[in-house]
């Protein structure tokens, strides 16, 4: 099983990948990191993946690492859906606000939105807090719902 990380927080990704290999016992070899929008694209343009974990926000460029846009999650979400890429992702963001001022949304208001506009592949949005285990109980079930061994 072939999984894609979209993470830009060195701390958080390195959590990420921990879980996976020492509790979910992945081969590093099957894990790809990539810690910007465009990146994301370029990797879900030229490979395949079984599951996708996904910041909400992240540079839109490698050399752009200042400049956090911060729904660019959902930016992704939406290439995806025009791609018809139905591939099983997770939201895993560490924010419960997005946006700045006027613009500014809740988690659980964009969660209620992303879970009914990508339906057909986004499985969840989870909260990560690096003190808690809860993000990974709740992505160890849909990695294990998704898993093809």
């Amino acid at each position: 099983m072939s999984i894609l990380v979209a993470e830009d927080n060195n701390i958080k990704e390195k959590q990420i990948i921990d879980f996976l290999i020492d509790e979910m016992k992945f081969d590093k070899s099957f894990i790809q990191i990539v810690d910007n929008k465009d990146d994301v694209i370029e990797a879900l343009s030229t490979k395949s993946f079984d599951f996708f974990i996904l910041d909400m926000s992240l540079p839109r460029y490698k050399e752009d690492d200042t400049d956090i846009k911060h729904l660019a999650g959902k930016d992704i979400l939406i290439h995806m859906k025009h791609k018809r890429l139905s591939i099983p992702t997770a939201i895993l963001t560490q924010h419960d606000v997005f946006g700045h001022h006027d613009d500014q949304v809740s988690l659980k208001k964009l969660r209620a939105e992303l879970l009914i506009r990508f339906k057909k592949f986004l499985c969840s949005v989870i909260a990560w807090e690096s003190s808690s285990n809860e993000w990974k109980e709740q992505l160890s079930i849909l990695i294990k719902d998704k898993r093809v061994d």
